[in-house]
């Protein structure tokens, strides 16, 4: 039985639905949700075997093997990863202020402090437990929303940015938020396992592109989410890992290390 995380937003819902809901076969696979920071910890942990991480955290261990073909990138706005706030203050009036940041993510993290340091902006960095916008704004002048808190503070509060499309009007590139990885002892030992899984996301992940409107549906009406803004919020994500795509990630990682966030990085991929 391998152990598979999924990341517990709607985002990881898409590519998972085919297989969890029995629309492809699937076999010895158990799976597990949780926010990607903890994903990451349980599979650092060799608690889980292969899970979606934040891209970052590939760059934190040298143990990890990327699945090729997938990963959760936008190649503009994303409408799942915001900087909100109460007023309407915007990007270049940040100077001074403070940004918290939730517990549970770590791409995004570390992207808003990129994007920050690119355009000279000196922000106060507040970690924050949960990710409940109104506990964070009680606390600082902004808040960092990803996955679904984000999609649910749209329309309720004010959106500074949305950092896929900042990183698009920085680079001209795609961002990619997360990566499929394996433990490369585990992949050492059972190469057939991780095929197994491999081609069951590649799968689930064809059917859920052949069949947005039904996907969006159910996701919709499970998380209160309006079903058209789900379909349309599906539409802005790609879950390939193109060239484009891994330039994008090399370029991030470079300014990662630049801010000091983390070491030179090289990506090795699981070959099935």
């Amino acid at each position: 039985m391998t152990r598979l995380g999924k990341i517990a937003f709607a985002n990881c819902d898409f590519p998972y639905y085919a297989f969890e809901h029995g629309k492809i076969g699937s076999y010895d696979i158990e799976l597990t949700e949780a926010h990607p920071v903890e994903l990451a910890r349980r599979l650092f942990n060799s608690e889980l075997d292969i899970s979606p991480i934040s891209s970052i955290m590939y760059a934190k261990r040298s143990d990890l093997l990327v699945l090729p073909d997938l990963s959760i990138t936008s190649n503009d706005f994303t409408k799942s990863v915001l900087i909100c706030s109460n007023g309407n203050m915007e990007l270049s009036d940040f100077n001074g202020k403070t940004l918290c940041i939730p517990e549970t993510t770590a791409s995004s993290a570390t992207l808003i402090k990129i994007i920050l340091r690119l355009k000279g902006i000196n922000v106060n960095i507040r970690q924050c437990e949960g990710t409940d916008i109104d506990s964070m704004l009680n606390t600082g002048d902004a808040a960092l929303l990803i996955g679904d808190s984000a999609i649910h503070a749209i329309g309720k509060y004010h959106i500074i940015a949305d950092l896929g499309n900042e990183w698009k009007k920085i680079t001209g590139k795609k961002m990619v938020y997360a990566l499929w990885v394996v433990r490369e002892e585990y992949a050492n030992e059972h190469p057939d396992k991780v095929k197994n899984v491999l081609d069951t996301l590649i799968r689930s992940k064809e059917y859920a592109y052949n069949h947005i409107t039904e996907i969006a549906n159910f996701i919709g009406k499970g998380k209160n989410i309006d079903c058209g803004f789900m379909k349309e919020y599906l539409h802005t994500l790609n879950y390939e890992l193109d060239n484009e795509s891994v330039e994008s990630l090399m370029l991030y990682f470079k300014y990662a290390k630049e801010c000091g966030l983390a070491d030179d990085v090289e990506l090795r991929f699981f070959k099935p």
